[in-house]
C-alpha cells in the first residue's frame, strides 16, 4: 500500500500555515483490472481517512442498527429524517426530497515539475489515444478503455445532468424519487505543475491530493477574476453549492441550512486515473478518490464558526472541504461510486488488497465498472446493495425480528425503488459476542491500549511540570504490533496548549521515520523518549496512535508509564486505577482482552435486471487473454435470483484476506468453491460470484478465459433455499476470501415463487 500521511500531521501542518502553504487528505475508486496477463497487486483505497467523516458513519451505522430494532426513532427537522443519539448530537437518516448541488472544476496539468517527483508536462485535455476498436485479434485490441473525441465541458454536463441516463436519473431512481443533484461544471482550468507533482507515489497522498484541490481552487478563481468577474460575483455564484449542513457543526438536528463549505466538490483532472492504468502517466497518475482536503487543519482554518479545516476559493469566504476527484474519461460509474463516498458510503471491496465476493452486485465494488457490454467498461454502474441504500434511508424493506417463527414477504425487484413492494427483507440475527485475547498485562491487571483499526488517530495526553528539572524522561513498559511503514505510535510535546506539536524520538524509530512501528513479537520492551529540551517548563504530551486503512494490527499496548526528573522518577501510572491527570481520547485501560456485543442480520433481496441492474445482464467482463490482448474483455452475466447478504457489525469492512470468511457487509455465494483455469491459477472473485444467487431455476453453463486458456463452469441446479445451520455451508477454504462463513442461527429463508422478467415479484418464506 502506499504510505499513508499519518506521520506529524500537526507539527507538518504548523510548518505549512507559516510558510503560507495550504495541504489536505484523501479516498480511492476500485481498480479496473489487472495489466497485462496478471492481476494488479496495487489495489487502492479511494475512501481515504478523514476522522470526522468516519467518526460520523460509525455512529449512523449503530444508529440504524437501533432504529431496526426499535432502539431508535426518527424525527423529522426541517425535512430531513434524523436520529437523535445524544442531546447535540444528530444523524441524518434521509434527506430531505431535494436535489443537492455539486460544483465541478475541470483541471488541466501546468509544465512547472517538483524534484522530488519529476515526471513530463501536463497532460491536458484530449491526449488519452484513442483505442483500437478494430478487434482483429491484434495485441492493440481495446473493447474497455471509455474513450471521447473530445471531452469538452458539455460532455460532463450531459453525462452528469442531462435527459435519460446520467448521474442525475441514476441517483434519482436508485433513491426511489427521494433525492437527485444539479449542479455545474466549469471550463478548463490549469494548475501550475504536471500530474506527477500531484499524483506520483514518491510522495504522500497529502501533500499531493490536497495541493492539488487547492490549486485548483486558486486557478479556477484566478480564471474568474482574468474573465471579469468581481469578487461579489464569483461570491454570489458559488453561494448555491452551499444548502447542507454535512457535519451538523451547530449541534441542532437541522442539516438543511449552510456551513460555510461547498456541499459537493468534484475536481476532475485530465489524463486517465491510476485506477485503470494512469494511461501515459501511469503511476504519476491520480487515483480517483473521496477525501478531505487539509482536516489537519481543523480549529486553525475554515469558515468562520466552523473551522472544520479545507482550502478557501480565493478571498470568497466559501470553503472546500469533502471532494472526490474523477478521471477525464471517467464514466459514469467511477462518478457515482465517489459520489456515494461522499454520501457516506465505505468500499465494499477488499482494500487490503484481497478479493472478496461483492464483485459486481454492488455500485461500491466493482459494479461501478459495468456497462451495456459495447466497447467499454464503467460507462454505466449497476445499483447499491441493499445495505448501501439502507444507510442512506432509501430502501424500502420490510423486517423480520429473530424467533419470529415463519413469516412471508413479497419482494418487488431489487432495482425497483419506488415501486409498491419492498425490495428486501431485513432478518435482525442474535448480537454477535466477540472476545479478542490480546495480550497480558506487563504489571497488574490493567494496561492502556491504541486501539485497533483503519484510520485511527488516537490520544492519551497529561501535562508535564517539568520546571526546576535540568533532565528528564519519560518510559512506558511497551508492546506493539503495529503494520510496518503505514501506521506509526508517536510521543509528540506542544510548548503552546496544544496548538502544534512535535514529534520527539529515540534509538527505536527508523530512520526518516518519527514514529515506532512493527512489533516487539509479543515482548515488553523500555520505550523512552528524552525531555531534557523542555526542561524547566510546562507541557503538552501524548502518545498518539494513528493508522492508515487497508490493513491494521494489534496496535499499541502501554503499562507503568513513568516521569524521571534529574535522575529521580517523579510518578509512575501503572494504568490499575483510572488517573484524572490522563486525558484518553481513543485510549482505553483493558485487561489484554477485549469482549464485545455487535448487531448482525441478513438482508434478502430480489435481484433481476431492472432499471440501471440490466447491466448485470450486460456489463459483467473478464480480461481473459491478458498476455496477448491486456485491454480486451469477454462479457457475461451475473445471474438473477434471490441474494442474500450478511450485515456483521463486529467487521469494519470486507477485508477477507485479513478476515477470511468474515466482514461488515457480503454476499452468500450459493456455490463459493474457486474457478481453476488449467495451470493459469483461477478465476478472480470478481467473477466468480456471477451465480451467487438462490433461484428457482438452473443457472447456464458459464465459459471463462485466462491468458486464453478456457474454463467452462457447468450448469447450476436450482437452489431455492438459504439455510445457515452450519456456518461453512456457504464457504470453502479453497476460496476462503469469497462469500462469507454464516451465522448459525438456524435462520432459514425459501424461494416460494419467482418470475423471470425484470419486473418480476419474488415470494420468500423466513423461518427461524
Amino acid at each position: 500500500m502506499r504510505r499513508r500521511v499519518t506521520a506529524g500531521l500537526a507539527s507538518a501542518a504548523a510548518a505549512l500555515l507559516a510558510a503560507g502553504v495550504v495541504t489536505a487528505p484523501a479516498s480511492a475508486a476500485p481498480v479496473a483490472e489487472a495489466a497485462p496477463g496478471a492481476d494488479k497487486a496495487k489495489h487502492g483505497k479511494d475512501n481515504l481517512p478523514d476522522p470526522k467523516a468516519d467518526q460520523q458513519r460509525e455512529i449512523k451505522k449503530q444508529a440504524i442498527s437501533d432504529l431496526l430494532r426499535g432502539k431508535a426513532k426518527l424525527q423529522t427537522r426541517n425535512g430531513s429524517k434524523v436520529i437523535q443519539v445524544k442531546d447535540d448530537l444528530f444523524v441524518e437518516y434521509q434527506q430531505a426530497p431535494k436535489e443537492d448541488p455539486i460544483f465541478t472544476m475541470l483541471v488541466n496539468f501546468g509544465d512547472k515539475t517538483d524534484p522530488r517527483t519529476g515526471g513530463s508536462a501536463g497532460p491536458v485535455v484530449n491526449q488519452i489515444p484513442e483505442p483500437d476498436r478494430n478487434w482483429d485479434g491484434s495485441s492493440t485490441d481495446n473493447n474497455s478503455t471509455l474513450w471521447r473525441s473530445d471531452f469538452h465541458r458539455e460532455h460532463y454536463m450531459d453525462m452528469f445532468y442531462g435527459e435519460g441516463e446520467s448521474f442525475r436519473d441514476f441517483y434519482l431512481k436508485q433513491s426511489g424519487g427521494r433525492y437527485t443533484v444539479n449542479g455545474d461544471v466549469s471550463d478548463w482550468v490549469t494548475v501550475p505543475y504536471n500530474e506527477a507533482r500531484y499524483g506520483s507515489n514518491a510522495i504522500s497522498e497529502a501533500d499531493g491530493y490536497w495541493n492539488f484541490v487547492k490549486d485548483s481552487a486558486t486557478s479556477w478563481y484566478d480564471a474568474q477574476v482574468q474573465a471579469g468577474k468581481t469578487p461579489q460575483q464569483i461570491k454570489d455564484y458559488l453561494a448555491q453549492f452551499d444548502q447542507w449542513d454535512r457535519y451538523d457543526y451547530d449541534g441542532d438536528g437541522n442539516f438543511n441550512e449552510p456551513d460555510g463549505y461547498i456541499d459537493h466538490f468534484q475536481a476532475v483532472h485530465a489524463g486517465e486515473g491510476e485506477e485503470a492504468g494512469g494511461g501515459a502517466q501511469g503511476e504519476d497518475a491520480i487515483w480517483s478518490h473521496r477525501w478531505a482536503a487539509f482536516p489537519n487543519l481543523e480549529g486553525k482554518a475554515g469558515p468562520a464558526g466552523n473551522l472544520a479545516g479545507g482550502v478557501q476559493i480565493g478571498d470568497t469566504g466559501m470553503w472546500i472541504r469533502d471532494y472526490t476527484t474523477e478521471p477525464e474519461n471517467g464514466g459514469l460509474g467511477v462518478f457515482a461510486h465517489e459520489y456515494g463516498h461522499d454520501l457516506g458510503l465505505p468500499d465494499l471491496y477488499d482494500t487490503a488488497g484481497g478479493d472478496n465476493g461483492t464483485g459486481f452486485w454492488t455500485l461500491m465494488s466493482s459494479g461501478s465498472w459495468l456497462s451495456h457490454g459495447i466497447d467499454d467498461i464503467g460507462s454505466t454502474p449497476g445499483y447499491m446493495d441493499p445495505w448501501s441504500k439502507l444507510y442512506l434511508g432509501w430502501l424500502n424493506h420490510s423486517t423480520v425480528d429473530y424467533g419470529s417463527g415463519t413469516t412471508k414477504v413479497t419482494l418487488g425487484p431489487a432495482g425497483d425503488s419506488d415501486g409498491p413492494k419492498a425490495q428486501a427483507v431485513v432478518v435482525n440475527l442474535p448480537a454477535q459476542t466477540q472476545t479478542t485475547n490480546y495480550n497480558t498485562p506487563f504489571g497488574g491487571s490493567y494496561e492502556w491500549w491504541g486501539g485497533s483499526a483503519d484510520d485511527l488517530n488516537t490520544t492519551l495526553t497529561r501535562t508535564l511540570d517539568l520546571t526546576g528539572a535540568t533532565s528528564a524522561s519519560i518510559t512506558a513498559k511497551a508492546q506493539w504490533d503495529i503494520e510496518e511503514d503505514y501506521d506509526f505510535l508517536y510521543a509528540e510535546v506542544s510548548t503552546d496548549g496544544g496548538a502544534t506539536w512535535a514529534a520527539l524520538h529515540n534509538s527505536l524509530i527508523d530512520a526518516g521515520e518519527t514514529g515506532v512501528d512493527g512489533s516487539t513479537s509479543g515482548n515488553w520492551v523500555d520505550l523512552t523518549y528524552d525531555l531534557s529540551a523542555y526542561a524547566g517548563k510546562s507541557v503538552t504530551f501524548r502518545y498518539r496512535y494513528a493508522t492508515d486503512g487497508g490493513v491494521h494490527l494489534a496496535g499499541p499496548f502501554l503499562d507503568n508509564i513513568s516521569l524521571t526528573k534529574n535522575g529521580t522518577i517523579a510518578w509512575t501510572d501503572d494504568a490499575e486505577t483510572l488517573a484524572a491527570e490522563w486525558t484518553a481520547k481513543g485510549w482505553t485501560r483493558m485487561g489484554g482482552s477485549v469482549t464485545a456485543s455487535y448487531p448482525r442480520f441478513y438482508i434478502a433481496e430480489n435481484r433481476t435486471y431492472f432499471g440501471y441492474d440490466d447491466t448485470l445482464r450486460t456489463g459483467g467482463y473478464n480480461f481473459g487473454w491478458g498476455n496477448t490482448r491486456p485491454d480486451f474483455v469477454e462479457r457475461f452475466s451475473n445471474q438473477p435470483g434471490m441474494l442474500v447478504w450478511y450485515v456483521n457489525y463486529a467487521y469494519g469492512d470486507n477485508n477477507t484476506s485479513q478476515h477470511p470468511g468474515y466482514g461488515l457487509n457480503l454476499p452468500v455465494d450459493v456455490r463459493p468453491g474457486k474457478i481453476q483455469v488449467g495451470n493459469q491459477g483461477t478465476i478472480t472473485n470478481r467473477r466468480n460470484g456471477y451465480d451467487a444467487t438462490f433461484s428457482l431455476y438452473a443457472k447456464p453453463a458459464q465459459t471463462f478465459h485466462k491468458n486464453g486458456v478456457e474454463v467452462t463452469v457447468p450448469e447450476l441446479d436450482p437452489t431455492p433455499v438459504f439455510t445457515d445451520n452450519g456456518i461453512n455451508k456457504y464457504w470453502n477454504s479453497n476460496n476462503p476470501w469469497n462469500s462469507v462463513k454464516v451465522a448459525g442461527t438456524g435462520t432459514k429463508i425459501e424461494i416460494l415463487e419467482q418470475g423471470t422478467t425484470p419486473t418480476s415479484d419474488m415470494v420468500i418464506k423466513i423461518t427461524n
